[in-house]
């Protein structure tokens, strides 16, 4: 399981308790917390911690592809209601399965080892209708 499926790389925030929060939003939070007398502020210090953590270890690639599939790879995204990033990183992940399980069924051992987390909810899943 990915330690960070709860992170959104795009929008730098963390899922917790139901909603979305940037770093800002936490650190807000468990000021406003501790100003009330309220030190209960763990669970928001672990979620501030796990993020800051998942952004200082993701790495940002710049791509440059043709007008044609950058509007499809955005009309996708759109349809999925995922951030592109999300579906260019879903992508490259899947590809990189799928070429490490091409070269062991070809028995060639792989040129490095990647350790691809593709357990995520599928992103090409049908929504469903509310």
């Amino acid at each position: 399981m990915d330690p960070f499926a709860d992170i959104d790389l795009d929008s730098e925030s963390v899922w917790l308790d139901g909603a979305w929060y940037t770093k800002e939003h936490l650190k807000g939070r468990i000021k406003e917390l501790i100003a009330s007398g309220d030190f209960r502020v763990a669970r928001l210090s672990q979620a501030l911690e796990r993020l800051e953590v998942a952004l200082a270890q993701g790495r940002v690639f710049t791509v440059r592809m043709p007008a044609e599939l950058a509007d499809a790879v955005a009309a996708a995204a759109g349809r999925l209601g995922r951030p592109v990033g999300h579906l260019v990183r879903e992508a490259v992940a899947y590809y990189l399965a799928a070429a490490a399980a091409y070269g062991a069924s070809q028995g060639q051992a792989a040129a490095a080892e990647v350790d691809v987390d593709v357990e995520e909810p599928d992103p090409f899943a049908v929504k469903k209708a509310r």
